[in-house]
């Protein structure tokens, strides 16, 4: 009877054990430790067949134990875990290059990084899971490799990388974050080698049209499925006035069949891309309309989906990867291994930016390319979209791991790369600079090359949701403009309230969605005032040094240091912001908080104070600044601007 063999290391954190290498099976494995400097250490995993032929891989997983120590947190790409991951909160991360990125990290009570495990593998998925042991009072950590169908192999190799600097989270976030993306750009340049050295750059395809680092007008929350050419168009105009840049129009435009019980995913027809026409008879005259009044104009597309009630149907309807059945709410995901899908897709999206002269598009639901038979039931999100896979171990019987059925791939993540690489050379053979939004979710260094604007995913009106999403994805995304999640609020509520939502993703670009026409005076008054203020101040917000702190508190405080000025927003009332940073001449200061005041560090008495309210207003005050290094109480306005001078 064969059993598992194990094979052993000593690492920065003790002992390290590989499982899952049959004794007399076809697969050998090693492992072998590099330490590139003090207190990094990058392991070495390398398997190869023991007759040199191809073989499909055997599920493996690296275990290894982690000192919890001071760690009071651990951190995941898609949440931040206010607490150690305990038995029945396991810490699960799920990567591949179609959903979140293989990265896993546990944060002391000072906002600094105690552990931070990257794996350099960035297209097949990894998985990595997190707990506290009970018994030893240590966090044990697993990272599996193969647990999913892949394409034969004759040899493997991956590193997976420890850093255990106490150190800012944000820089030893970043730092592994760039470790990935050099890891990823090397498996891109092998796997589509047609795009040659542009995987090399870490950065989108082609050049990067302005309007990615612009404030956006989108028509979900505002509209939803009651959106027409002519509400677009009046929005546009309205826009502009307020200084927003592009605009999104999503879904809602295309043909559906109203009145399907199920709601708007069962009436929509996906695969057919039909607008509707009694609301959008011409899409090009919309796009034109649109840029005429100085706005960039995106389409939403849900990439894998075809509805049953579309004509495409027929066509694909035996090429998914999985359908999910609901009575007349059916519709599946395309199969990428089809080369014929892959090249299907990549004609359409080439065609419609053609056709309707789009600048961008929005491309939805790329994270749900993965193998299932149906989406689960009971998973939130589940009429949308399928959840994170479940762990199922899966090892190799000595076959040859060969495509089937007209597929050229065994592997999905690798056939979703292969795709994306055809669907962005079809759109961006158009118009190189187009625009080509992601959402979070699939966010990782093997997918993001491909897009060149990262959005944060739908937390509608939830303020603290919205800003913990895009700071994450600010430290992870590199030079990739991150966007927040559609901004919505309440039209009753006060000026004061509704700043909060736009203030939530003041370090990304905002995404407005009301209805312009409808906002309060005092709400039209905040929103042109912070869009004004975030327009004359991009330069710092993106491209600034970012300091986001604390993760293990939610980033209470955010700010951006350039050589002239500092911008920084509270979002904890009680947390201690610093005015000025880097030796820089001004210092804002953004009360992002309902509290009456903030309090504020002085490294030296400034040369004047400004306070304005949420809608731009100046106040008057009469606070003494003293004549030394302090912290003072400076009042300024619930979602209001300080502004010091040096």
């Amino acid at each position: 009877m064969q059993t598992d063999t194990e094979t052993s290391i000593e690492t920065v954190l003790g002992p390290a054990s590989l499982a899952g290498i049959a004794s007399g099976g076809v697969w050998r494995a090693s492992l072998a430790s590099v330490r590139p400097e003090e207190g990094v250490e990058e392991i070495v995993l390398s398997l190869e067949t023991e007759d040199g032929a191809p073989h499909a891989p055997p599920r493996v997983a690296l275990s290894l134990h982690a000192q919890i120590g001071a760690s009071v947190s651990c951190w995941t790409p898609q949440h931040v875990h206010f607490e150690m991951p305990l038995p029945w909160t396991q810490a699960r991360v799920g990567a591949n290059a179609a959903r979140d990125l293989p990265l896993y990290a546990n944060v002391g009570p000072d906002g600094a990084a105690r552990l931070v495990l990257a794996v350099s593998e960035c297209v097949r998925r990894v998985s990595i899971r997190g707990v506290v042991d009970e018994f030893r009072s240590d966090e044990e950590l697993e990272v599996a490799f193969f647990t999913e169908p892949e394409d034969a192999l004759t040899r493997y190799s991956a590193r997976i990388r420890l850093d255990v600097r106490v150190r800012p989270f944000a820089l030893a976030l970043a730092e592994a974050a760039n470790w990935l993306d050099e890891s990823a750009a090397a498996q891109l340049a092998t796997l589509c080698p047609h795009h040659g050295n542009r995987f090399i750059q870490h950065s989108a395809f082609g050049i990067q049209h302005s309007a990615a680092k612009r404030p956006w007008y989108s028509t979900w929350y505002s509209y939803h499925q009651n959106v027409s050419a002519e509400a677009v168009v009046a929005e546009a105009r309205a826009a502009r006035k307020l200084g927003m840049r592009g605009l999104l129009l999503d879904a809602g435009w295309m043909k559906s069949r109203p009145g399907i019980p199920g709601g708007w995913m069962a009436e929509a027809r996906f695969g057919d891309w039909t607008p509707d026409p009694k609301k959008f008879p011409d899409m090009r005259d919309v796009s034109r309309a649109v840029r005429a009044e100085g706005l960039a104009f995106g389409l939403w597309f849900a990439l894998p989906f075809v509805s049953r009630h579309a004509s495409a149907w027929r066509k694909w309807h035996d090429k998914m990867l999985w359908i999910r059945h609901g009575g007349t709410s059916e519709w599946g995901i395309l199969d990428p291994r089809f080369p014929e899908v892959r090249a299907h897709l990549a004609s359409l999206f080439g065609r419609v930016t053609r056709e309707w002269e789009l600048d961008g598009l929005k491309l939805d639901f790329i994270d749900s390319f993965e193998l299932r038979t149906s989406a689960p039931a009971n998973a939130p999100g589940a009429l949308i979209a399928p959840n994170l896979p479940q762990e199922e171990a899966m090892r190799s019987d000595g076959r040859t791991a060969e495509p089937e059925g007209g597929r050229n791939f065994v592997s999905v993540p690798r056939a979703v790369v292969a795709l994306m690489a055809d669907v962005s050379a079809a759109i961006r053979a158009v118009k190189p600079d187009a625009l080509v939004e992601f959402r979070q979710g699939y966010v990782g260094p093997a997918i993001r090359p491909f897009g060149n604007m990262m959005r944060a995913s739908d937390c509608p009106s939830c303020i603290a949701t919205n800003r913990i999403k895009t700071v994450d994805l600010r430290l992870t995304s590199g030079a990739t403009p991150v966007h927040g999640d559609m901004l919505e609020w309440d039209l009753g509520a006060s000026a004061e309230d509704a700043a909060l939502q736009l203030l939530a993703t003041l370090f990304a670009v905002p995404q407005i969605s009301v209805r312009l026409a409808d906002l309060p005076p005092r709400h039209r008054a905040m929103l042109r005032f912070w869009l004004r203020f975030w327009n004359a101040h991009r330069a710092t917000l993106l491209d600034a040094p970012f300091r986001p702190l604390h993760p293990e508190a939610a980033y209470p405080v955010v700010a951006a240091a350039g050589a002239e000025e500092t911008v920084t927003a509270v979002y904890q009332s009680g947390a201690v912001a610093d005015a000025f940073q880097d030796g820089a001449a001004t210092g804002y200061v953004v009360n992002a908080t309902a509290a009456p005041g903030l309090a504020v560090r002085l490294p030296s008495p400034p040369r004047s104070l400004e306070l304005y309210d949420c809608t731009g207003r100046k106040v008057p005050h009469a606070l003494s600044v003293g004549r030394r290094a302090s912290i003072l109480d400076v009042p300024v306005p619930p979602s209001g601007l300080a502004v010091f001078r040096a």
